[in-house]
């Protein structure tokens, strides 16, 4: 008679304690897989409710963006589109005179922007923009994207002479065939502009936040990163709303 082979009790007990940590680490990691899920699904429709109540939406575009189909963007209910002409003194986007003719006839109101820099002088982004820009200006508000780098932040801002300089450009682009000018920056920047001179100028927030009633905020971009799809391709664009009704659009368009 075969002799039985006894196992010792405590290797069973280590095999079930292996099985047992097996299952235990497989339904935590998918219960964390269901918790991000419903949290991203989440997100998404509380996002979506906040849009519901911006019913005009826009894009900003620059070279980064490659070819983008205007008419495509105004059939799927976009209304406006800004595009970066000029940074600086020196810098010109390789795309703006491309995309600017192309949106031409696509039904989209188009406005342009130039990217400030602290370290040129405002008459020479003035002609840089300008000469970039000057029969290619759109129908909206030119705009002024101020952003923060390095030493020349929010603090920098709060001071005297970076304000004046500012304040000098946006008047040389106001004077100018008696153009419509906003500031498009962070919520931070606006609020070191907003005890100066400078908050005469309505403003284009970059933010997520989408809860606005200050009506001196004319625009919300509220996704550098968008992703759209036109032409049955994905496209990454700037995602911008007006902060108003559809009537109160037609009424800021036309100023």
């Amino acid at each position: 008679m075969k002799r039985r082979r006894i196992e010792p009790i405590y290797t069973n007990t280590y095999t079930q304690l292996r099985n047992r940590s097996r299952r235990l680490r497989f339904f935590s990691t998918l219960l964390i897989l269901i918790v991000i899920i419903g949290g991203w699904f989440g997100y998404r429709h509380y996002r979506d409710q906040q849009l519901s109540h911006y019913p005009v939406k826009g894009v900003t575009l620059n070279q980064a963006n490659g070819f983008v189909d205007f008419q495509q963007l105004a059939h799927q209910g976009y209304q406006f589109a800004y595009l970066r002409a000029t940074s600086g003194a020196t810098y010109t986007d390789d795309q703006f005179q491309s995309n600017y003719d192309r949106a031409q006839g696509s039904n989209l109101e188009i406005g342009v922007y130039h990217v400030y820099s602290y370290t040129t002088s405002p008459k020479a982004q003035f002609k840089n923009f300008n000469q970039e820009a000057s029969r290619r200006k759109g129908q909206l508000p030119v705009a002024v994207q101020v952003t923060t780098y390095g030493d020349y932040d929010a603090k920098y801002l709060k001071q005297p002479v970076p304000q004046k300089r500012l304040l000098q450009f946006l008047t040389l682009l106001q004077q100018y065939k008696n153009q419509r000018v906003i500031i498009w920056c962070t919520p931070t920047v606006w609020r070191a502009l907003s005890h100066s001179e400078l908050n005469q100028y309505p403003a284009w927030l970059q933010t997520t936040s989408l809860s606005h009633e200050n009506k001196q905020v004319a625009l919300i971009a509220y996704n550098d990163q968008a992703t759209i799809k036109l032409n049955g391709q994905s496209q990454t664009v700037g995602a911008s709303v007006f902060n108003g009704s559809q009537r109160q659009w037609n009424t800021w368009i036309t100023k």
